[in-house]
């Protein structure tokens, strides 16, 4: 079975599949590509048979919906970890004609560095646990190979953070696996030297599965 899932905000991917598998009395049951717990939107669920074909969903492309915050930053690059605000700013118009140059730098395939509070191992030992002891340098972290095949400016705003008031920038993603949202946010933020971070994120398709045709885990204990 392939479900097309709404993963809610502050749960994790493993929340998602154990709900599920005690709602459908599955025991085989895993998800095709992890989603972070502050963020919300696609992620597809695999049971029985449909397990052995985890790597084909995970290599269909993603879309993102990404706010992100300019003027502040954290260890997380998301609000996971608190915000460090800039002393240099930005105004709304300067950052879109900015950003609309920048852009195009990371269109392609590009090389990026994988965040310090990520799952990914280093030394056999997952770098959040060690990001989280502050025992993460940044020659540690493991640089990859993606590639975004799209990025749009769809909305520049203001939004409050801790009473301090920061442009915001609403970025559409189209991109392949392995590809880290925030790092994109601290990259841009270190681009413009103000800083960068993401603040709100929804994956809204993985292949062909939409966030429109999506169902919440509620729905799926009526059917």
């Amino acid at each position: 079975m392939i479900l097309n899932i709404y993963k809610e905000k502050d749960w994790t991917s493993f929340d998602v599949v154990a709900k599920l598998r005690g709602v459908l009395g599955i025991k085989k049951i895993g998800h095709a590509g992890t989603l972070d717990p502050l963020a919300e939107g696609v992620l597809i669920v695999l049971t029985e048979k449909d397990t052995k074909r985890q790597s084909e969903f995970m290599s269909m492309e993603k879309e993102y919906i990404a706010e992100i915050a300019f003027g502040a930053q954290s260890p997380s690059y998301d609000l996971e970890t608190p915000l460090e605000f800039s002393n240099n700013k930005i105004e709304l118009d300067e950052l879109e004609t900015k950003l609309c140059e920048l852009l195009p730098k990371y269109t392609g395939e590009i090389q990026q560095r994988v965040p310090a509070y990520s799952a990914v191992k280093v030394d056999g030992q997952p770098l959040y646990k060690k990001a989280r002891k502050g025992d993460v340098s940044l020659q540690q972290l493991p640089v990859k190979t993606v590639t975004i095949n799209a990025l749009k400016v769809t909305e520049v705003k203001e939004m409050e953070f801790e009473g301090t008031l920061l442009p915001v920038v609403v970025l559409k993603i189209t991109c392949s696996k392995g590809f880290y949202v925030r790092s994109l946010a601290n990259d841009l933020g270190e681009d413009l030297n103000v800083g960068g971070v993401l603040v709100k994120l929804t994956r809204t398709r993985i292949g062909d599965y939409t966030v429109e045709s999506a169902k919440r885990v509620d729905e799926i204990k009526r059917l």
